[in-house]
């Protein structure tokens, strides 16, 4: 087995080249345009040499340290693009494309504009204003050879718009020794080396995507086999059969797309799959319900899904990607903390890797607190972003959530969790916590609550604080399932829900329904709570009619 290289010193471009020259034969790519027959595939040695080809492009470009969109669709050549730019020292800006909608283009719009300088990688046709960005078409690079110097590791490598779930996408960036810090500790709790088939799905402008899904497999020389998001969204079943056509070892989604899979692959599809080679199914990016996850392991039991190899997980882009996780092998734990009402269970995303830390600190006055105390997650390690971009002056500038003396870094994640037995519990977004008579009501808990009462029949749900005279109220926007609206008793389902609510909670809510899809979602898939917040207030939702009035404005 090849051995892991040293974080501190090798950049993942050295890394990739050793691949290249060690094991140039190995299946690098495979890229499923539709999800199903693999329609562009790239040796080491053939995306070594597209990636040097490219990144002499850029180089003499003068794009050295400068930010460049990659204004691709999912594909092979983005992946190339990604790879020349990190070989180049240029700065790689993923993005959502193409960008569809208004909110997408407004999003594409404002990171451009945030950029400040630097170029944008698009085809000719790509309907893209690229502000004072140089717009470059990456077939009309120079291919000429040319002597192009490693990164250094300090060197920015990936500015990662975060996913704006709770406020403005803001530049965060990565350094080529953060990256490669964070494949290092992913590559030890998923126990993944150059054997790993990783089949994914995921957005590949989403860390998750970019740094779990497309990176990881080439740091460690294994084989990395993706399609584009909207190929599992239009049928799931394509990436349970992918996993099972390519013998997949490591895949993974957040806590919807294991539900999409249960509302969309019938009994008959699940058992006629292999899943047995997948050792690593990870979870993360979004409140993860252990419901969910037991739910998907039984149903796919039949096609040799083992349960143990699920593996929740907590990260973030500030922190590249991973922050903490449990170990492959160990399955689901879930955590009853002390006080809760009705015995609530919590996931438990594990623990922080080797090299890295995680505590929990007071709200108030930033001390830690004992374990089992809830606050906010606060992570030091060399994962750790080195700051955001200014794009007035090209520069990094240190990120703002950060406490230190110089000797220590750590970040303040803006969640709050608590420290447990089995790892990690994240509770909730700071901001998302709503005061009701005094009392804080965790979105994530109230959301909870309402899927459990109404069980496959709600698809997604926001807990959103109301304001009016008498203080914040509670209210609950809830996704109902397509399949499901017909014949569905909204009225009973909205007494059920409130009940469910108020017994757990301590508060009793307003309970609106929607439609599959209503709710605002980032570009990744979160629900932005905020967002939904302000259309319900403004009245831009629309809701589904419920006779039963009595609860709606309770």
């Amino acid at each position: 087995m090849t051995p892991l290289p040293a974080p501190a010193s090798i950049t993942l471009p050295e890394w990739l080249e050793d691949h290249a020259r060690r094991r140039g034969d190995h299946v690098a790519i495979r890229f499923l345009q539709r999800g199903e027959a693999v329609t562009a595939q790239a040796s080491y040695a053939e995306l070594a040499a597209a990636v040097a080809a490219m990144a002499g492009g850029l180089f003499r470009a003068g794009l050295a340290g400068a930010p460049v969109v990659l204004a691709l669709p999912p594909g092979l050549d983005l992946i190339i693009a990604l790879l020349a730019c990190l070989r180049a020292g240029a700065i790689a800006v993923p993005v959502p494309f193409p960008a569809t909608g208004d909110e997408a283009r407004q999003r594409l719009a404002s990171v451009i504009a945030d950029l400040g300088s630097g170029a944008i990688l698009a085809a000719p046709d790509a309907a893209i204003d690229a502000g004072r960005l140089r717009r470059i078409d990456p077939a009309a690079l120079d291919a000429a050879p040319v002597a192009v110097p490693l990164p250094h590791p300090d060197m920015p490598a990936v500015i990662q718009y975060s996913s704006g779930s709770t406020q403005t996408p803001r530049g965060i960036v990565v350094s080529h020794a953060n990256l490669v810090a964070n494949e290092a500790m992913i590559a030890e709790v998923f126990g993944s080396g150059p054997e790993i088939v990783a089949v994914n799905w995921l957005p590949p402008h989403h860390d998750m995507g970019l740094f779990g899904a497309i990176l990881h497999p080439l740091f460690l020389g294994g084989t990395a086999v993706l399609m584009p998001p909207f190929a599992f969204i239009q049928k799931p079943l394509r990436w349970l059969e992918a996993i099972a056509r390519h013998g997949g070892t490591i895949a993974g989604a957040p806590n919807f797309g294991y539900e999409l899979c249960l509302r969309r692959v019938t009994p008959e599809r699940a058992a006629a799959l292999d899943l047995s080679s997948l050792g690593v199914a990870f979870c993360g990016a979004e409140p993860i319900r252990a419901e969910s996850l037991h739910r998907f392991a039984a149903y796919f039991a039949a096609a040799g899904f083992d349960a143990a190899a699920l593996v929740p997980c907590y990260g973030l882009a500030e922190a590249t990607l991973l922050a903490t996780s449990t170990r492959k092998g160990t399955g689901l734990r879930e955590i009853v903390r002390d006080g809760e009402p009705d015995g609530r269970r919590h996931v438990a995303c594990g623990t922080a890797p080797t090299g890295s830390r995680v505590t929990i600190r007071d709200l108030d006055d930033g001390t830690p607190l004992a374990p089992g105390e809830a606050g906010e997650v606060c992570i030091e390690g060399p994962h750790v972003a080195m700051g955001l971009w200014h794009g007035a002056t090209a520069t990094v500038v240190p990120l703002p959530e950060l406490d230190g003396d110089g000797q220590e870094r750590w970040l303040r994640t803006g969640d709050i969790g608590a420290l447990t037995a089995d790892g990690l519990v994240v509770l909730d977004r700071i901001k998302d916590v709503v005061i009701v008579y005094g009392r804080n009501i965790y979105a994530a808990d109230a959301e909870a609550a309402a899927l459990d009462a109404g069980g496959p029949v709600l698809a997604a749900a926001a807990a959103v604080a109301l304001s009016d005279a008498g203080g914040e109220r509670l209210a609950l926007l809830c996704e109902v399932a397509r399949a499901e609206r017909r014949t569905l008793d909204l009225a009973a389902l909205r007494r059920q829900v409130a009940e469910m609510v108020a017994t757990r909670c301590g508060a009793l809510p307003t309970v609106e329904f929607l439609g599959f899809g209503a709710l605002p979602r980032t570009t990744s898939g979160k629900i932005r709570r905020q967002a939904a917040r302000q259309a319900l207030a403004e009245g831009l939702l629309n809701l589904l009619p419920v006779e039963d009035e009595k609860w709606a404005s309770a």
